[in-house]
């Protein structure tokens, strides 16, 4: 009897994971390495998400296929934040959270590290690095002065938290460093934008975006919605992917089906599936929402393609840093409109854009 049931439960989430499959029809998917798990590291989206667009500008511009290292960013992330930590007086924030920016100014000052050369222990209580490190520098911060070697003691309390951490490594044979390694890889970061659309800053202008992540002060240029959008379609069309930065909303964001939707209801939220109706979404509704706090930047994660659903609507195919999770294997499709309201930015390629947009932004 049990061997039957569990049979049929078999047959019915094989079914049901089949006809989710066949909901969607890949208009472009563009390549992408595989799919990682940032439990290893501890929640570290953001240099989850930028690594893996990384690789895939490695592949698309015929190096090869390449796994980097995201706890090397992680540390040197850390180390960078205690410096504007200490010298702002602990008047900012002390948190994991990062941008793509900051993968981006990293590799230009200290370089670029593949696995397995940098490594950050599991912990449990991933919160755990970031409290203790946060609380040496409020330690320390309690003098007038700082001593001048308050940089060593912090370095030693980061390092406990590394398995292994290398700054001369071989790979292929050859022995690098991390601003060998980026050599070698021919990155130049310059060639990176960050595109966002509010309308509490000017329209075809830079502004530093107020995230309390953005401790870098990174810029990024500010389209109108619609411009946005035609950016982040060619983008993937002419074969590049991006980084989304973005709002995990609650009911509208499922692990389990692998979607994101914004479902036309103002009371109780239906299930999620690629037919239901939206919410419509402009400027004006997605303004008020991150004015009012709701639409925050929770999460990075990797855009690497166009779909659309049965009745022609679009979705954007999402590599996640969860692990395999879902129907799609760590790969979500969200829908346009979802898009449209909780998308915080966009880091790209800047030979992706349209040309209109590119006159603008050189």
């Amino acid at each position: 009897m049990k061997t039957t049931f569990l049979l049929t439960m078999m047959m019915f989430l094989s079914l049901d994971l089949f006809s989710q499959k066949e909901d969607f029809e890949t208009v472009v998917r563009n390549p992408a390495t595989e799919v990682k798990n940032q439990m290893e590291s501890g929640q570290y989206c953001w240099c989850y998400a930028t690594c893996s667009f990384m690789e895939s500008e490695l592949i698309r511009s015929g190096k090869g296929v390449f796994d980097l290292s995201e706890d090397y960013f992680i540390y040197q992330a850390y180390i960078d934040k205690a410096v504007n930590y200490t010298l702002r007086k602990g008047m900012t924030s002390f948190r994991r959270g990062g941008l793509s920016n900051d993968v981006f100014r990293i590799i230009k000052e200290k370089g670029i590290v593949p696995d397995p050369f940098y490594k950050i222990d599991y912990i449990r209580n991933n919160h755990e690095p970031e409290d203790v490190l946060e609380a040496y520098l409020n330690t320390i911060l309690k003098e007038e002065y700082l001593t001048e070697n308050w940089m060593k003691h912090y370095r030693a309390l980061l390092d406990s938290y590394f398995s292994d951490r290398f700054d001369q490594f071989k790979y292929d044979g050859t022995t690098f460093t991390p601003p060998d390694f980026s050599k070698y890889l021919q990155l130049n970061v310059d060639n990176y934008v960050s595109l966002t659309s509010f309308t509490h800053h000017p329209f075809h202008s830079e502004f530093v975006l107020e995230l309390r992540d953005n401790y870098a002060g990174a810029p990024s240029f500010n389209l109108p919605l619609n411009e946005f959008l035609q950016a982040i379609d060619t983008c993937l069309l002419k074969g590049f992917t991006l980084v989304w930065d973005g709002c995990l909303d609650g009911d509208s964001f499922s692990y389990d089906k692998g979607l994101a939707m914004i479902p036309d209801s103002d009371g109780k939220i239906p299930e999620l599936n690629p037919s239901i109706d939206e919410k419509i979404v402009d400027q004006q509704k997605r303004q008020i929402a991150f004015e009012r706090l709701q639409t925050t930047d929770d999460h990075l994660m990797h855009i690497v393609g166009i779909a659309k659903n049965k009745q022609g609507k679009k979705f954007y195919i999402i590599k996640d840093s969860g692990g395999k999770y879902g129907p799609f294997k760590g790969y979500l499709y969200m829908s346009e409109n979802y898009l449209l309201m909780n998308t915080i930015s966009v880091t790209l390629n800047k030979n992706s854009l349209p040309g209109t947009v590119k006159m603008i932004i050189n």
